[in-house]
């Protein structure tokens, strides 16, 4: 039974299970760790035939490698990989980031390649995480060297390729993007799968960058990157995704619209309080965070888009796909901290008692499903912190009395 109070699970005991469990599927991933530069080989040549420089394959056939990539790396997350051979995929990785993925042309090419590429981007970003808090370092290998160098390239990618330029484009052209949420709905070419992915990436690396920023000594490279050709564009002087951006294009996959949330929440609460260098690193970044990505505002957007209904949240944190439970309790823990300021915020917005109501209904419901033996994991610490919240709502309610 699931315990609401988890965020992070240690699953080592499984890893070592799932490899005994799994002899052939293990010996096939080490048979094509051992072969990474002919796989290097292969998959570049399907982007950059040799000797062909004008001719590339068909689009389906990239992608297709890109996804083989993704399923690859996957795979990786259940085995104990050795400290040169995680080296030698990151170097792999790193190459095509820079051959490849930096110079396509995201404007053009079709919008699953797109995805592919931020999947297997994303699928690496996940394992480079994994590795950064599981390896130990050794004379070789220093894996938080490692990771924030691969968080640098990932940046240059950001930077300088189209990609970030060209989902821009498709958020800020309103017709567009209309258009674009209509041909999902019927399974034509859309950009809107890009643009979840694009999302969910950019998500999962702002907390990245503030995670390494808070855990390590910066280098001066990650003050002054200066990408060739092209000079750092500041956030600020962007026009980056809106909430109501960010809920048109999520709305329809949930999985992806709570994990950016939690991602956006969890960046929120790492910057809450934090020191002056930080702040001067990210500050245009932070400041937009705090402004039009501010949790409380992305909560009450989450409620509204639910149709301001507990048991639509709810079969969202029974669900073993999304990462509502993990989300709500980060949500929740810092509603308490910073009641008085989140409180006058949504009651400035109007949108206190909305959240407020979907909150208790929500307790009350989980209450009856406990009492009845239905729920499925331990409620108690979850259930706790939706007290805690209705406390402090009570009791600002009853200061606000007195003062009449």
């Amino acid at each position: 039974m699931r315990d609401s109070g988890e965020s992070e699970i240690d699953d080592s005991e499984d890893r070592g299970n799932e490899e005994e469990d799994n002899p052939a599927e293990n010996s096939y991933v080490q048979e094509l760790l051992k072969n990474l530069q002919q796989m290097e080989t292969v998959v570049r040549s399907v982007f950059i035939p040799a000797g062909c420089q004008t001719m590339t394959a068909p689009h389906s056939v990239q992608c297709e490698a890109l996804v083989f990539m993704s399923d690859f790396v996957k795979r990786l997350h259940d085995l104990d990989i050795a400290g040169r051979s995680q080296l030698e995929l990151i170097e792999l990785m790193m190459t095509l980031m820079n051959d490849v993925f930096v110079t396509m042309n995201y404007s053009s090419q079709p919008t699953f390649v797109s995805c592919a590429v931020l999947g297997l981007l994303g699928d690496f970003q996940e394992l480079m995480k994994s590795w950064n808090h599981h390896t130990r370092a050794d004379g070789e290998n220093n894996p938080e060297v490692v990771y924030s160098k691969w968080l640098e390239w990932c940046l240059v990618w950001l930077l300088q390729s189209s990609c970030t330029s060209t989902a821009l484009q498709f958020l800020n052209d309103e017709e567009s993007l209309n258009t674009a949420s209509h041909e999902a709905l019927v399974a034509k070419t859309s950009p809107y799968p890009f643009l979840q992915q694009w999302l969910l990436y950019l998500s999962r690396m702002g907390v990245a960058f503030i995670e390494i920023s808070l855990t390590q000594k910066v280098s001066s490279d990650w003050e002054m990157l200066q990408v060739p050709g092209q000079t750092a564009v500041s956030w600020t002087q962007q026009k980056v995704p809106s909430r109501q951006q960010l809920f048109m294009v999520l709305a329809e996959q949930d999985d992806m619209m709570v994990e950016v949330l939690n991602g956006l929440t969890r960046m929120a609460v790492l910057v809450d309080g934090t020191d002056s260098i930080l702040t001067s690193l990210f500050s245009s970044f932070i400041e937009h965070m705090t402004t039009e990505y501010d949790p409380d505002l992305l909560f009450a957007d989450l409620v509204d888009t639910l149709g301001q209904d507990h048991l639509v949240l709810l079969d969202l944190l029974i669900s073993n796909e999304t990462q509502m439970l993990e989300y709500l309790m980060r949500y929740l823990r810092r509603l308490s901290t910073h009641w008085n300021t989140s409180q006058r915020k949504l009651q400035t917005e109007q949108r206190l008692e909305g959240v407020m109501s979907v909150l208790i209904r929500l307790r009350l419901e989980i209450d009856r499903l406990v009492a009845a033996d239905l729920f499925p994991y331990s409620a108690g610490p979850l259930t706790r912190r939706l007290l805690a919240v209705e406390q402090l709502y009570e009791e600002s309610d009853d200061e606000d009395a007195e003062q009449l």
